[in-house]
């Protein structure tokens, strides 16, 4: 530990000095309140004896900077010495933050028991710590299990669904249009059976690499929900907006090129898309636009797959 001793009396802080570093540790010395202050402000001692009386300086008073510098000086412990150890001078220094009182000259047994005490605490703290970190490490990879797709790292449908009401909100308090975009791959139940399941992973991440790449910047949130189909969630985005970027990225989709001999309406892989967009005056709730663009999909599909399909806002509400 890092340990300092401010101490005008020569013969007593040399005492200290001696014990402590007998037992390993690092000591500092200083001999008015502004040093002890400086040195916390610099990096802060594991453990501080200060006297009561200081260069004139109450040791309250000192305790009372320590404390205000902030970080580690907030529960380093700080320990007064004085000629004398009254019951009122115990209680006035706790109250200014000190967390203990000994009279002078401290005996070497006092002196190992608050050096041995707060090494302990020390590496309590220290260990507490390691848990904590070691514990927002597992609750961020849980997060991750939570709103990301794992086969692609992309948001997933829990993510979605938090992110479309809370948007739908925003879109209603602010009185803006919020679009959305449903974009399902064709064919692909065909795909995995004749190419496999691993291929077929390997052609979802590709598109959903791609999905993210021909995304306007800005606010868009892309979701993979189920299997095939995916989410792309555009706040502020009106209508005629929400189409042109579908159509974006069908055609990102469509000029991977890759094979698929089991396709019904190309060689490769393409994708269907609906799309819907609710302004402020046909809110109901945020479900009435995933309904409107799965409405859209469920069209496109219909109509020979390989398109996209922009529905009317009215019809938004069912």
């Amino acid at each position: 530990m890092r340990i300092l001793i401010a101490d005008q009396d020569t013969e007593h802080r040399q005492k200290l000095v001696t014990l402590i570093q007998k037992w390993g540790h690092t000591v500092q010395e200083a001999l008015t309140g502004r040093e002890v202050v400086e040195l916390c402000r610099k990096k802060c001692p594991d453990l501080m004896f200060v006297d009561f009386t200081l260069s004139g300086q109450s040791g309250n008073e000192i305790v009372r900077q320590i404390r205000q510098t902030g970080g580690h000086a907030v529960w380093a412990p700080i320990v007064l010495m004085g000629k004398t150890g009254s019951e009122t001078e115990l209680v006035q220094s706790v109250e200014a933050g000190a967390d203990d009182f000994l009279v002078k000259p401290i005996s070497d047994g006092r002196l190992m028991l608050k050096v041995y005490s707060a090494e302990r605490h020390l590496n309590l703290k220290e260990e507490v710590f390691k848990v904590a970190h070691e514990l927002v490490v597992v609750n961020r990879a849980l997060q991750n299990v939570i709103t990301q797709d794992v086969l692609t790292g992309i948001s997933n449908s829990n993510s979605f669904e938090e992110a479309l009401e809370q948007e739908w909100f925003t879109a209603k308090r602010l009185n803006i249009p919020l679009s959305l975009i449903l974009l399902n791959l064709d064919s692909f139940q065909a795909y995995n059976q004749a190419y496999g399941a691993s291929a077929g992973d390997e052609v979802i991440k590709k598109v959903a690499e791609t999905l993210k790449l021909s995304l306007p910047s800005g606010d868009a949130f892309l979701a993979r929900t189920t299997g095939e189909t995916f989410a792309v969630l555009l706040p502020k985005v009106p209508r005629e907006e929400a189409l042109k970027i579908g159509e974006t990225l069908r055609k990102a989709i469509d000029d991977l090129k890759i094979p698929h001999k089991g396709s019904v309406c190309s060689d490769h892989i393409t994708a269907s898309f609906g799309a819907a967009t609710v302004d402020a005056d046909h809110f109901t709730k945020p479900w009435d636009l995933k309904d409107a663009a799965d409405f859209g999909l469920y069209q496109a599909k219909h109509q020979g797959r390989n398109r996209g399909i922009l529905v009317p806002a009215t019809e938004a509400i069912q």
